[in-house]
């Protein structure tokens, strides 16, 4: 089978898209002999910032010349993006491979029905084994306790931040949250936590006799300045780290974790800061004159931050287009982004299981404004609303950038 194959097939292995456990991953991984994927396993885990983490603590690693297997959930426009050996996606025969091998182990008896989400996180295990890395960054899902690959004992863990995401299944408060987010946690762990994290996190640390490298007062992010930006850890710093796709605290995060496996030079510091890059998370893309800012932000703690980021960017959108899920807090996102936005908003229809349309998404957020079919034609209307030069920002669920056909190309149109 070809890769688009295999993807059909392995949706359809199980009744449920998510079912929590740990139980069937732990049966494939001692089947597949995969308790030991890599020397090192750093697993990061969080509400918003995850991917960008990892994006960063790839970039610091391979740049210090180890051998890495990174892992990204979800993908934006192929399923090679949440599998990368050294930056580079994996190719669709090693993925194939992968899920060929998984499928022999499953079928043995008793056989194992795997959501797509175990399929995955199965065929990134058994990758960073097949290609000999020396380390595999392991982005924990949408919880952490009771994750797939938290089924892996890691050398090191990040939890990135705490927000309310997901309530259905991890809780209504931050503290239940955060404490499906330290299951990821172990005994002897190098930590590194950032910033307000809730009681549960920290209690957690304790009870495990951990000591946390924490945002705020073992490492410090200073975003004063517009464009650039400075890093305090003990007693270095280190100024005018330039200001590019990836926000400062997530690079700073990354940096604590690949303190524990190697040392980082200045240079691959402020190299990562200008040059790491992952999709849909503050990517700039000319079309047309008008400067289009991608973004996933999909709950409020997200687009608070993405604010953030604008501001120090300087980027004052002239236009707004979002689509988001049906099971996301419309109304709070909303709130978020117009205390710092103006600029009038166009609702575009999102697609599949958890979609809604846009007159849906506006009734949730309790406004009128104009509604589109696709981000295409919100595009469209978007350009003909504003001048050359004028930002355009296009946020809300993964659903909505990969619509985004433009985003995949950087050429202006």
């Amino acid at each position: 089978m070809n890769l688009d194959a295999w993807l059909e097939y392995i949706a359809n292995q199980h009744q449920q898209t998510i079912d929590m456990g740990l139980s069937r991953t732990e049966e494939m991984v001692r089947r597949l002999q995969l308790r030991q994927p890599a020397p090192k396993i750093v697993t990061v885990a969080g509400t918003n910032g995850k991917g960008s983490t990892i994006t960063a603590l790839e970039s610091l690693l391979v740049g210090a010349g180890l051998r890495v297997l990174s892992t990204l959930s979800p993908h934006v426009v192929r399923f090679n993006e949440r599998l990368r050996l050294n930056g580079a996606e994996l190719s669709d025969a090693e993925i194939c491979a992968a899920f060929a091998a998984i499928e022999e182990a499953r079928q043995q008896a008793p056989v194992i029905a795997l959501t797509y989400f175990e399929f995955s996180a199965l065929a990134a295990l058994w990758c960073a084994r097949q290609n000999q890395v020396d380390v595999a960054l392991l982005e924990i899902g949408l919880g952490g306790r009771l994750d797939a690959f938290n089924v892996i004992d890691a050398d090191i863990a990040v939890i990135t931040s705490i927000g309310l995401d997901h309530e259905k299944f991890l809780g209504n408060t931050r503290d239940a949250i955060g404490a499906e987010k330290a299951g990821i946690l172990r005994s002897g762990q190098r930590v590194v936590l950032g910033a307000d994290m809730p009681e549960s996190v920290l209690a957690r640390c304790r009870e495990l006799k951990l000591r946390p490298l924490c945002a705020g007062a073992d490492f410090v992010v200073d975003e004063a300045k517009r464009a650039a930006w400075d890093l305090s850890w003990g007693d270095e710093r280190q100024a005018n780290l330039p200001l590019g796709n990836l926000a400062p605290s997530n690079i700073a995060l990354a940096h604590q974790a690949a303190l524990g496996l190697v040392q980082v030079s200045g240079a691959q510091l402020a190299a990562t800061a200008a040059e790491a890059f992952i999709p849909g998370r503050m990517q700039q893309v000319n079309h047309r004159g008008r400067l289009l800012v991608h973004d996933v932000s999909h709950n409020p703690a997200a687009a608070k931050f993405l604010c953030g980021q604008l501001a120090q960017r300087n980027l004052r959108p002239k236009q707004v287009l979002c689509a988001m899920l049906a099971d996301k807090d419309h109304a709070g996102v909303y709130a978020e982004v117009t205390r710092a936005v103006t600029g009038p908003w166009i609702l575009v229809d999102s697609h599949g299981d958890r979609g809604i349309s846009a007159a849906q998404l506006a009734d949730s957020m309790q406004i009128q404004t104009d509604q589109a079919p696709d981000m295409t034609t919100a595009l469209e209307q978007a350009v003909a609303r504003t001048e050359p030069g004028d930002v355009i920002l296009v946020f809300g669920s993964f659903n909505a950038i990969e619509q985004s056909l433009w985003l995949r190309s950087n050429d202006d149109a």
